[in-house]
């Protein structure tokens, strides 16, 4: 696990040092259909449901027109199952996952106002288990998989874009994901950062 965070801070690293200019930063909500930790099934499927809501942050890199790279960290609340069943102790859990993912954007349509993607990526998600109780215990698990979606970006003024994604994760954690935020236009504040002056 330690690897793969290591190798995906130095792609982002690399990424930064390249020729690559930021134009977008943000963040926003998020929602997953979610998964099964450990992809378990049966009867304790419920107590190992994923969280469904979250947050997001992300960055907007331009490499050349019509290439963007888009490096992402999502963070999901945590989600607490539970179950009643009769011939059983009541049992329950806590389940939380985030992810980071590292996206090629290819712009499809580039107008005044709208933008519109399609992207291609990687990810890495991380998940752990809380088994609460009188016996408390614990697991973690981790996937990397592929994204694959579309996106747009809507431009309300010269600052401020509204974006918006749905992109599908294949890996051992499959889900749909839609993202809906705000990006702060970053040339844009370059330019007129000493406009008052």
């Amino acid at each position: 696990m330690k690897k793969l965070i290591i190798t995906f801070l130095l792609l982002i690293s690399l990424l930064c040092m390249a020729n690559a200019q930021v134009t977008k930063i943000g963040g926003g909500l998020t929602y997953g259909s979610g998964f099964h930790f450990n992809n378990e099934t049966g009867l304790e499927a419920d107590l190992l449901r994923s969280p469904f809501a979250g947050i997001f942050l992300t960055g907007i890199y331009e490499l050349s027109l019509p290439v963007h790279i888009s490096p992402s960290f999502t963070y999901f609340i945590p989600r607490t199952n539970n179950l009643n069943m009769a011939g059983y102790n009541a049992l329950s859990t806590r389940v939380s996952a985030m992810m980071f993912d590292l996206n090629g954007h290819y712009v499809l349509n580039s107008l005044d106002r709208f933008e519109f993607y399609g992207l291609a990526g990687l990810n890495i998600t991380f998940t752990k288990i809380k088994w609460l109780g009188t016996l408390p215990s614990s697991g973690t698990d981790n996937a990397m998989g592929l994204n694959i979606g579309a996106g747009t970006y809507m431009k309300i003024t010269e600052q401020f874009d509204l974006y918006g994604e749905v992109k599908y994760i294949i890996s051992k954690y499959d889900q749909l994901m839609i993202n809906a935020g705000i990006l702060i236009n970053v040339d844009w504040l370059k330019k007129h950062e000493n406009s008052d002056l």
